[in-house]
């Protein structure tokens, strides 16, 4: 393993009050692994109070009397309030916060990630120690779903000073078959047998499928019958000239469908192992279709 104990490609940040770092780990493919070293510190808000000069407001009252006269001659009088604001000097009290000096953190990080067949990635990593909290980010190149696949973290205390030592595993899955995959077009049901469309499986491991079944009357409460992902054995994957179709016997899930009306509701999703630290970068990780299903 190719190991990086100095500063690759590393950005830092610190917050107004130094309480902050962040270092930023570019993995184009040709290093997998990297040591990385922040520093902060945790601080704690307190309040102080300050009595300052200032202009004050208040409203007075004053009253207007109008008279008009009347056709028979006569006066009619009416009287209305009027206000106005006076302004005056005076003292107020204003609550000023500052920040209090905990104690020094240092965090020792070790970032590593799957090595790839090609040297094809343009991913970046951040790792921000924000006071004693640790996290890692990324944001790639959305040619790679970027995996969080391990994360061990401990800490002490020694005196003043806390330390963090961290390990992140990390693993780019290309992307690109995941999101053709994803593309759920039609969904049908012929003598128990549910269908739906979507695009080419090329990876079978990478794709999970789920289903959701409830009784659905127009008048009334809805009943689950079924909810759960589906096992390789319980659908049936063909390839076909535009993208893949997948069956699935309803029956054989132990789903009676009898007179009613139904929801069924198929799911294709990216399954994975740990969790995505860019998927804000794709327009889904999951597609469904739902089909509404009458019996007669």
């Amino acid at each position: 393993m190719k190991m990086l104990t100095a500063v690759l490609s590393l950005m830092f940040a610190i917050s107004a009050f130094a309480s902050s770092e962040t270092k930023t780990f570019f993995y184009n493919g040709t290093q997998d692994s990297i040591q990385l070293s922040l520093n902060a510190e945790q601080t704690h808000t307190e309040y102080r109070y300050e009595q300052r000069r200032t202009i004050c407001y208040r409203q007075e009252v004053y009253y207007r009397t109008s008279c008009q006269s009347t056709p028979q001659g006569g006066r009619v009088c009416q009287t209305f309030p009027v206000y106005r604001t006076i302004s005056y000097p005076c003292i107020e009290t204003v609550r000023i916060p500052y920040e209090v000096k905990d104690y020094d953190v240092e965090a020792n990080v070790n970032l590593s990630v799957a090595a790839l067949p090609s040297a094809s990635a343009g991913e970046t990593f951040q790792v921000t120690l924000n006071g004693d909290k640790l996290s890692l980010s990324a944001l790639g190149s959305k040619k790679y779903f970027l995996i969080l696949n391990k994360s061990e973290i401990s800490s002490s205390i020694n005196g003043s000073l806390k330390m963090i030592d961290a390990s992140y595993a990390t693993s780019l899955v290309d992307a690109a078959p995941v999101v053709k995959a994803l593309d759920l077009t039609n969904i049908s049901i012929k003598d128990l047998v549910l269908r739906f469309k979507m695009g080419p499986v090329e990876v079978r491991d990478v794709i999970g499928f789920s289903l959701n079944v409830t009784k659905a009357p127009l008048l009334g409460s809805n009943t689950v019958l079924f909810d759960r992902e589906l096992s390789s054995s319980e659908i049936e994957l063909s390839s076909q000239a535009a993208g893949s179709a997948v069956d699935v016997n309803i029956e054989s899930l132990g789903v009676n469908l009898s007179s009613g009306r139904y929801s069924l509701t198929a799911k294709a999703f990216f399954k994975h192992e740990g969790s995505i630290l860019n998927a804000s970068q794709f327009e889904r990780v999951e597609a469904s279709r739902t089909l509404i299903y009458k019996v007669r």
